[in-house]
Parts: C-alpha cells; sequence; structure tokens
C-alpha cells in the first residue's frame, strides 16, 4: 500500500516511473503475464476509483483538511495537460509541509477540480484512507494505462 512517507518522499514516483517503462517497453495485454498480476496488486493497493464531481465534493467537505496540489505524477510528464489534485486529511498536511501543495476551503478545492471538467477524476487510498482526489491525464496515468493492457483496477463509484 502506498503511503503519505512515499508521497513525500519520492518513492510514488519512482513506483509510477517503473509502470510506464514496463506499459511502454511491451505490447498487448497483461493480465496472464507474471509482471502484469504484480503491477496489479501494486496498483490495487491504492483501491483507485473513478468518481463523479459530486462525490469528490462530498469527500472534500467531509475531510478535516484540504489541499490543492499539482498532479503527483506530473513531475514525470511536465508536457502534460496540467491539472491538480486535492489531498485530504493528514496527506494534505504532508504534501504542504513537502512544499507540493497549499492548505485551502473545500470550496476552493472543488472549484478547483471543477475547472478540469474534460479530466475523469479517480480518488486513490494512501495509508489506507481516501486521500488522493485526482483528475487524471488518461493519456499518461497509470491507472488508464493499465486498463487498456488488461489490468483491471479501477473501480466506478457513482452518484
Amino acid at each position: 500500500m502506498g503511503t503519505i512517507e512515499d508521497y513525500t518522499g519520492g518513492k510514488v514516483l519512482v513506483d509510477i516511473s517503473k509502470a510506464l517503462g514496463v506499459f511502454r517497453s511491451t505490447e498487448g495485454k497483461l493480465d496472464r503475464t507474471e509482471i502484469g498480476r504484480k503491477m496489479l496488486g501494486n496498483i490495487l493497493a491504492f483501491e483507485p476509483v473513478v468518481i463523479t464531481m459530486a462525490r469528490a465534493a462530498e469527500y472534500v467537505r467531509e475531510a478535516e483538511r484540504v489541499a490543492v496540489g499539482e498532479r503527483v505524477c506530473r513531475a514525470l510528464d511536465p508536457d502534460s495537460d496540467f491539472t491538480e489534485s486535492v489531498f485530504l486529511g493528514d496527506m494534505a498536511d504532508a504534501m504542504v509541509r513537502a512544499g507540493l501543495a497549499e492548505t485551502c476551503t473545500a470550496e476552493e478545492a472543488e472549484a478547483t477540480l471543477a475547472r478540469y471538467p474534460k479530466h475523469p477524476l479517480i480518488i486513490s487510498k494512501v495509508s489506507g484512507r481516501h486521500a488522493e482526489i485526482c483528475r487524471s491525464f488518461p493519456k499518461e496515468c497509470v491507472y488508464w494505462l493499465a486498463e487498456k493492457r488488461g489490468l483491471h483496477c479501477l473501480g466506478r463509484m457513482g452518484r
């Protein structure tokens, strides 16, 4: 499972970079391969779920603290569309301390997410809690690329 320390210390970027390397250096479905099964296990630890804007707003309003910062994985592809993530609770605090996000109000966080409507929202667990709401960039997102390669990892949540 990914931890807050993995995010603030850069380990999550190393892991995403490795996964992207596999996607770029192989072709076809990975679901029946050893590396694919290992990758899927690592990805599923984050329990990523595609959510609606309404559901994202609920998570934001329920959080004790929120912060906004650049999508973590954008560091690996600075040419990708700029979008921002919303961090919740302890993750928000840690990302602010690391200089990777800024504290904001729930209303500001919702407005930030609303600025990028063409990018799907994904919520992920970090350190066992829903802690990151990302306006994903499907062309380079490890979750969306895994899906394309037969590694079904994205849950769906309505509302």
